[in-house]
């Protein structure tokens, strides 16, 4: 018996990592006739004394967000994939990427580009792939070079 996924989220992050991941994502969702849905969250936490100051902090990383995202699923369309959908949510990426969104989208895999953080840096700051692989409720998958 084989399993098919249904709904694929990709976390999208601008990095070499995640479009390694949006690749294969793309070749999932085709194989397995799924949708497609390209998740793209901005990070508050790291913003949030610096927006206080200036809104057009969030205004711009929006428009980022949306540019990276338009490029991606214009490129899943051409690889042959119309069931598309892009997000762009604010908060927490590995809280949003591990339940909320997953849970809002129904969604049975999640994938994600591995980070390049060492164990140091992994200490200090965390891994938010970690961090989704442990509180995820579905499959994951890391996707390395």
């Amino acid at each position: 018996m084989t399993y098919q996924y249904k709904r694929i989220l990709v976390g999208i992050d601008g990095s070499p990592q995640a479009e390694i991941a949006l690749k294969k994502g793309i070749q999932i969702a085709i194989n397995d006739k799924a949708e497609l849905i390209l998740a793209h969250v901005i990070d508050t936490r790291a913003t949030q004394s610096v927006a206080t100051l200036d809104g057009f902090v969030f205004e711009q990383l929006e428009n980022e967000a949306n540019r990276i995202l338009k490029k991606y699923k214009e490129l899943a369309q051409e690889k042959g994939l119309e069931n598309v959908k892009s997000i762009i949510e604010f908060g927490n990426p590995k809280t949003l990427l591990a339940t909320d969104i997953p849970e809002k989208e129904n969604v049975d895999l999640i994938m994600l580009g591995a980070t390049g953080l060492s164990t140091f840096e992994r200490l200090l700051i965390g891994s938010s792939s970690e961090y989704i692989m442990r509180h995820a409720a579905v499959d994951i998958l890391i996707v390395r070079k």
